[in-house]
């Protein structure tokens, strides 16, 4: 599907572009999202959509776990973005669990492409980053 290859293009530029021109930070969100990526794709390679997809949720309330932690741990204000949006991702599931007439369109859209926003914000931030991160104890 094309869509999955577009998917995997942006992401493998987004940890290109951690390794290359990022913090740890940046770097620890690219990798997060690249290993929920593939965990995804392991676990629920042909989703339907059509009652909540667990497999997915549990990835996506590790990557919201592993966001927040970014974010405690920085003064940085790209990881709010990024927790927020996952956290939109989160309730989409929550939201189709409580109402299973949702239909499965709205609820793949919702849970695929919040991640576009996701990765461009760790791209941006790691291109505007100079490698060094406050970090809070």
């Amino acid at each position: 599907m094309w869509s999955v290859a577009i998917y995997y293009m942006v992401l493998l530029t987004t940890v290109a572009v951690a390794i290359r021109r990022g913090g740890p930070f940046e770097r620890w969100a690219a990798y997060t999202a690249l290993i929920a990526s593939v965990l995804t794709s392991a676990l629920a390679p042909f989703p339907a959509w059509t009652d909540i997809e667990l497999n997915i949720f549990v990835i996506d309330v590790l990557v919201l776990l592993s966001f927040w932690f970014i974010a405690l741990k920085t003064q940085d204000f790209w990881p709010y973005w990024i927790t927020g949006w996952q956290l939109i991702a989160i309730f989409g599931h929550i939201q189709k669990f409580l109402f299973a007439e949702i239909s499965a369109w709205p609820y793949w859209l919702l849970s695929v492409y919040i991640s576009y926003p996701i990765l461009l914000l760790i791209m941006y931030a790691a291109s505007s980053s100079s490698g060094k991160r406050d970090v809070t104890a």
